[in-house]
């Protein structure tokens, strides 16, 4: 196959994504049955879930509430009156033979999100629906099903084709991803499923307004397959189209062993979906009051948290993106700097280094972390303000972690002398400044004035620092 940069010079991709979140709620979307992911197959269902005659569905309004915490922090417009609709089509994991979803009067319309690339992609709508069952295709050539997921709320996220390539893309992803884990509405793991992405993609010559006909990818489950799948197709409907041919509408599957994409139907309308109002569930009605409500719990969104990292805490884009990636040693990093933006890069590399190392080994959550972060950052600065070395830290951190006694008790019960060469050093300093006269002699030759000065800083130090720590400083520093 030819190269990308074959046809960048005559073509552009219009890319638009439908990103399918899976929400972070006790109970599936219209049932009270509770579901998580990685129980044994079919033990979380119910009659509702397997569309047993004369069930109904119930809206799950914990599902309702993230879905508009997500649209407004999606900068979206959230319908006062929103509804539900039944999606029609007949798969093995369907049981019902439709979807519940939402065609018009979604829950959230007219929001965007702001690329650090300054390009700005609109989302069209983001609407609820409930999830299909999962089906697992063995290798002896059976289909096997499993329902527990059938019914789980979702949040279906479109966007308009405003991306032209797959940097684009990985780049609103990673941005969808990080708003959406900073709200604790989902866990965002693809692996799980809690998030996937249908990729719609079409090639246009260069500088023309007119669309060209898309195909939808289902189902990529991982950035760098979504980015394969871009490359793969717009060289793909570049070749066709320059060799004479036209494309089909159609959907796509990745086939990521071959790295091509592979046919498996010609696309469906609106129209082949048999849309009809839901008439088990009326119009949902949302007050303006618990839009605001809903509103005041925002937390502050990553591209804040990125803003301030960069400018006040002088981090680089590898360090903020990590703590924008896990919110939770965010948090506790920045109780630890107290807005000490001058030490913010030695706290930081406490943190990564050896906290991270402790939460590995012991398979801990930083939330259970046995040393709370002003502690930790005490002992930091014992360190950055010399009173203790790095070795002499390490040490004390790691008594902190085995005995859980406290920093004072720990710093009070070090041998005299051991509290730090770093620290006697400034003392010693200040006395020989005090002692200008005698410290004069002392560097014309008149070495017995050593003694003279270890019984000085002995009497005033109050015995803190013992007799052979004094004299190899001195002798270190006079060359003797």
């Amino acid at each position: 196959m030819n190269k990308i940069s074959d046809y960048r010079g005559r073509w552009e991709a219009v890319i638009g994504l439908e990103v399918h979140v899976q929400l972070r709620t006790r109970t599936k979307m219209f049932t009270p049955s509770e579901w998580c992911y990685g129980d044994s197959p079919n033990t979380q269902i119910c009659p509702i879930t397997l569309g047993y005659p004369g069930t109904l569905p119930t809206i799950n309004i914990s599902a309702v509430k993230k879905g508009i915490l997500i649209g407004l922090s999606l900068n979206c417009d959230i319908n006062n009156v929103t509804k539900f609709s039944r999606k029609h089509y007949f798969y093995p994991d369907l049981p019902k033979g439709y979807q519940i979803t939402q065609f018009d009067s979604p829950l959230c319309e007219n929001g965007y999100i702001n690329l650090d690339s300054n390009k700005k992609v609109r989302i069209t709508r983001a609407h609820l629906e409930e999830d299909a069952g999962k089906t697992i295709h063995t290798l002896e050539g059976n289909a096997l099903i499993d329902y527990n997921r059938c019914g789980a709320p979702l949040l279906e996220i479109v966007s308009a084709p405003d991306m032209s390539g797959a940097e684009d893309a990985l780049e609103y992803l990673k941005s969808l991803k990080e708003i959406i884990t900073s709200l604790k509405a989902s866990d965002c793991d693809m692996e799980k499923g809690n998030l996937r992405v249908d990729l719609n993609i079409s090639v246009m010559p260069i500088g023309s307004k007119k669309l060209g006909t898309r195909r939808e990818v289902k189902n990529v489950n991982s950035f760098r397959n979504i980015e394969k799948a871009i490359y793969y197709e717009f060289i793909n409907q570049c070749q066709i189209i320059e060799d004479g041919g036209s494309i089909e509408q159609e959907t796509l599957l990745w086939d990521d062993k071959s790295g091509v994409t592979r046919s498996i139907r010609s696309k469906e309308d609106a129209h082949d979906y048999r849309y009809l109002p839901e008439p088990d569930l009326p119009p949902l009605e949302i007050s303006d009051d618990l839009i605001k409500e809903i509103k005041e719990m925002i937390p502050e969104l990553p591209n804040q948290i990125r803003q301030t990292l960069r400018s006040q805490y002088l981090l680089n884009n590898d360090q903020t993106d990590f703590l924008i990636s896990h919110r939770d040693l965010f948090d506790y990093y920045k109780i630890m700097c107290n807005n000490d933006f001058t030490n913010s890069q030695k706290y930081f590399h406490w943190l990564t280094i050896d906290v991270i190392k402790y939460l590995k080994d012991s398979s801990t959550k930083i939330i259970n972390f046995p040393i709370k972060p002003e502690e930790l950052r005490r002992l930091v600065n014992l360190e950055i303000e010399k009173k203790i070395n790095h070795s002499r830290a390490k040490k004390i951190y790691l008594e902190l972690l085995e005995t859980g006694e406290s920093l004072e008790k720990i710093i009070s019960g070090l041998p005299k002398g051991e509290y730090t060469l770093d620290e006697m050093a400034p003392y010693i300093e200040s006395t020989l400044d005090k002692y200008k006269e005698e410290y004069t002699r002392l560097l014309d030759g008149e070495t017995k004035l050593i003694n003279f000065f270890i019984g000085v800083i002995m009497k005033e130090s109050k015995g803190r620092y013992n007799p052979s720590s004094i004299t190899k400083y001195l002798k270190e520093k006079l060359n003797v």
